[in-house]
């Protein structure tokens, strides 16, 4: 009897241990139980990326690498991602701030806060890590184009209204004391702080003129420590036991890459990952039918989709084909596009009736949004768009097209247009399939009924992103998405309009007087907000009002715009729903 007590004595002491996380408590007590190692605590993110595309702050932009970056890496300021829908910038790696003059601002470096390679941060890395921010935005023009360094992609967000870089200089006394000097008054710095490309990485594990590269393993004081990357299967990590703040729940993280559509739902709806991204609106009765998952409804997200057309002057092999102003894709041939397209198609059948008409590119829940923009959706029939592009074609086309009307038939004159082959229009589809696919063949359809005939090729979201960014010339247009790096309206238009820019792929460059540039300039360097934001709204007429011309329009054409909801285990808690599209792993525990 004696024994049977002592044994169940034993036991009981192993599961308490267990459940308090110790997991590598053996017993060896005769008589006794011997336990090995518990299992380790592992969520796991299905994502609907490829892979990573990016490893250096300083040259990302696309979401799957800031996803990546945030949890291994931080920077002086975030969001506070709790406070939905009112984010406001909140302290992080500095613990407090204050603006001396309009152009000089000081932070306090926290304390007691260690990189993952066990070195310590201080101001000195905080400056280190802005300096080698400014020598990727080669100021100096010294920066070579090699395997291992490049102009950083996010040197575009870095300037000022006039065209000056923003930042002057930046200091450290040694400590915990950073200072940066700015080369003019700019409103939305704090703001443009919280964006991953001044996050901060470790000076004793990284290379100052040396861009990290994909087979290298980020350091940096987050939360989370990478431990593997396997491009284009998944990304391996290990909680922080030395982190400064609240430490992850979970002891071990993996991102998964699943960008086949169909493979990522079925697994997901298996209860393989914790959760899913990139679920789209047709399976969200599936998801929310299943008793071991939540879906979080969170209202109309700061997600801006578009097809964007090259507005550029080179032909498809990068030989210019006029001046810097000459368009390959002028304003009335992107106009006709923007009415061919059938949006109440790609909203009721492709996506089920899910999401909503698009914005132009500033959010309806956001300041600065523009309501009075006229897309081609406005038209009241999508006979009435057809006729309406079929005109601009026409225009265009006067001696191919004589023997065509602009009435849409569902016979034999839609038969002659399709027959015309008026030029051929390359566009770009990312791999996965699923809703891609069904888009290509949406713009092929649509865009033959005006005499254009459709070429796909289908690239991978890193191979996009560089062809993209570097020969843009080798495509038409593609369907692609934004989301907000801070919450002004400038980031939602300027970086993709601004020649300047590696996020403008159309490659506009309108110089008119009272144009894009112009008008972009006057809209940034305003400080009063009220006025800015009215000048903002401008802006978006020029670029997406499809009834008038100028060199601008419709070099982007909205889409949709998707009610944004989530899909995770019913278990997991912890999760920071926001309209940012972000995530706190960090936060995230299993209810037991």
């Amino acid at each position: 009897m004696e024994m049977e007590k002592k044994n169940l004595a034993i036991i009981i002491l192993a599961v308490v241990l267990a459940a308090s996380g110790i997991g590598n408590v053996i017993l060896a007590i005769t008589g006794g139980v011997i336990t090995g190692p518990a299992a380790v605590k592992t969520a796991t993110l299905g994502t609907h990326y490829s892979s990573l595309s990016k490893m250096d702050p300083v040259d990302t932009w696309d979401r799957v690498s800031i996803w990546n970056e945030q949890a291994v890496t931080e920077g002086l300021l975030y969001y506070d991602l709790s406070k939905h829908p009112n984010y406001e910038p909140t302290a992080l790696l500095a613990e407090s701030w204050i603006w001396e003059t309009d152009t000089r601002i000081s932070f306090k470096i926290r304390e007691g806060v260690w990189f993952h390679d066990g070195s310590p941060l201080d101001a000195d890395a905080v400056k280190w890590n802005f300096d080698r921010l400014m020598w990727f935005s080669n100021e100096s023009g010294l920066v070579p184009s090699n395997d291992t360094s490049k102009v950083g992609f996010s040197k575009s967000l870095y300037y000022l209204a006039n065209g000056t870089y923003l930042f002057k200089s930046f200091e450290s006394d040694g400590a915990y004391n950073f200072t940066i000097n700015l080369n003019g008054p700019f409103g939305v710095l704090i703001d443009l702080l919280c964006y991953i490309s001044t996050n901060i990485i470790s000076p004793s594990s990284h290379k100052f003129y040396e861009i990290v590269q994909l087979d290298e393993l980020l350091v940096g004081t987050g939360p989370w420590v990478m431990v593997e990357h396997r491009p284009r299967q998944e990304v391996r990590y290990k909680a922080n036991t030395r982190y400064w703040g609240r430490g992850p729940w979970f002891e071990a993280f993996v991102m998964k890459f699943v960008d086949d559509q169909s493979a990522r739902m079925n697994a997901g709806l298996a209860g393989q990952y914790d959760f899913v991204t990139g679920v789209p609106g047709t399976f969200k009765d599936d998801f929310q039918g299943a008793s071991d998952m939540h879906v979080e409804d969170i209202g109309e997200d700061f997600g801006y989709r578009y097809l964007e057309i090259y507005a550029g002057p080179n032909d498809y092999d990068g030989t210019p084909l006029g001046d810097p102003q000459y368009q390959r894709n002028n304003a009335t041939f992107r106009r006709a596009l923007a009415y061919a397209l059938n949006y109440s198609y790609m909203i009721e059948e492709i996506q089920a009736g899910t999401v909503t008409f698009g914005i132009p590119a500033v959010p309806r829940n956001f300041p600065g949004h523009n309501a009075s923009v006229w897309h081609g959706w406005n038209e009241t029939t999508y006979a009435d768009q057809i006729a309406k592009a079929r005109d601009l074609m026409m225009s265009m086309y006067p001696t191919e097209t004589a023997s065509v009307t602009n009435v849409l038939d569902g016979d034999t004159n839609d038969v002659a247009w399709r027959a015309l082959s008026l030029r051929t229009f390359e566009a770009n589809e990312h791999s996965g399939g699923g809703i891609d696919t069904d888009m290509s063949n949406l713009m092929t359809n649509n865009f033959g009924l005006i005499g254009i005939d459709v070429e796909i090729t289908i690239r991978e979201w890193p191979e996009y992103l560089d062809v993209g960014e570097d020969n843009p010339w080798e495509m038409d247009g593609g369907f692609v998405g934004w989301g907000p790096d801070y919450l002004n309206p400038f980031n939602m238009i300027d970086p993709l309009f601004n020649l300047a820019s590696g996020s403008c792929f159309s490659r506009i460059n309108d110089t008119s007087p009272g144009g894009l540039t112009e008008s972009m300039i006057a809209a940034a360097s305003d400080t009063n907000p009220v006025t800015s934001l009215e000048k903002w709204e401008g802006v978006q007429s020029l670029i997406y009002d499809v009834r008038f011309e100028n060199p601008a329009t419709a070099t982007h054409i909205p889409t949709w715009a998707t009610y944004l909801f989530r899909c995770h285990k019913a278990t997991l808690k912890g999760v920071l729903y926001n309209f940012i599209g972000d995530f706190n792993w960090a936060n995230w525990y299993e209810e037991v």
